[in-house]
Formats: structure tokens, C-alpha cells, sequence
């Protein structure tokens, strides 16, 4: 039991050992040792982010995941990372308290963050909220001209 209170121990506070990727566009099966259980366990390597790499936390699952993913790593599907990956943020991404400090800030900031969005979406929930605060029309007016030239530029793409 102390080998997993030190991997959960790792887990919360540290680094893994080492961090594997997928290295094609499909999909791959691995089995790697579920750190909780130390039973084999089938994952599916898939999409971007977290979904395309996992992280293996103690030298027994190190070597028990080298073993049985060798083919993976010969035919070059999986390959080892030496960093951490890095999580993309979009330039699209807002949250509903982002949106209200927006909404309560000075139209200049308002303007500014309103204007690197490329998609329809985000705009539309600020106007919305917008709507259901009460603000001046000179808002409304600028987030829907900004929607519509962003909606506008999604089919000229």
C-alpha cells in the first residue's frame, strides 16, 4: 500500500514519470495499469488534448505499459513526450463570470475583448446577458453589428 499512497501522493502533487502520445490522426487502443487498482486496463487514445496522451505515474506501470504497447511504439503510434502538453486556449472561450465583469467594465474593454472573437457564439451569449442586465442600447447596437460581421466572415471563408 505505501507504493500507491506515494503514486496517489505524485498524482496530486507532482509529475508523472512519463507522458505518451499518439502520434496519428485515428485512434489507438493502449493497456496500460490502473493506478488504483494495479489491474490491465484498455484506453482509447483519441481527438486533441487530453484525450491524445496519457500519463503513467510509477516505474511498475512505466514498465508493465512499454511492454505491452511495444507494437504501438515500433509501428510510430505512440511516441514519448518530454514536456508537458500544452493546453490551447481559444480565443472563443469565455465564462459566464468573465462575461459579467465584461458587461460591468468600462465599453473600451468591452469592445476590445468583443472584437478578437471569430465565432457568432460567444457574442451572442454576451448579448444575451446583456439583455437580461438591462444595458444601454449603444451596447446592443455593437454586439450585434460584431455578430454580424463575424457570421458574415464565416461565409465568405
Amino acid at each position: 500500500m505505501d507504493a500507491n499512497y506515494s503514486t496517489f501522493s505524485n498524482m496530486q502533487e507532482g509529475e508523472p514519470l512519463a507522458r505518451f502520445k499518439k502520434t496519428i490522426v485515428g485512434k489507438v487502443h493502449v493497456v496500460a495499469l490502473n493506478p488504483f487498482t494495479g489491474q490491465p486496463e484498455g484506453i482509447i487514445l483519441a481527438g486533441e488534448g487530453e484525450e491524445s496522451y496519457i500519463e503513467i505515474w510509477d516505474i511498475k506501470s512505466l514498465t508493465f505499459f512499454r511492454k505491452l504497447n511495444k507494437k504501438h511504439f515500433e509501428a510510430g503510434r505512440l511516441s514519448e513526450l518530454s514536456a508537458p502538453p500544452v493546453q490551447s486556449v481559444s480565443v472563443n472561450m469565455i465564462s459566464d463570470e468573465e462575461i459579467e465583469t465584461l458587461l460591468n467594465s468600462h465599453y473600451l474593454t468591452l469592445k476590445h475583448r468583443v472584437d478578437k472573437f471569430t465565432e457568432p457564439g460567444p457574442i451572442l451569449r454576451i448579448l444575451n446577458r446583456a439583455r437580461a442586465l438591462g444595458k444601454s442600447d449603444k451596447i446592443f447596437a455593437f454586439l450585434e453589428g460584431r455578430m454580424a460581421e463575424v457570421e458574415l466572415s464565416g461565409l465568405v471563408k
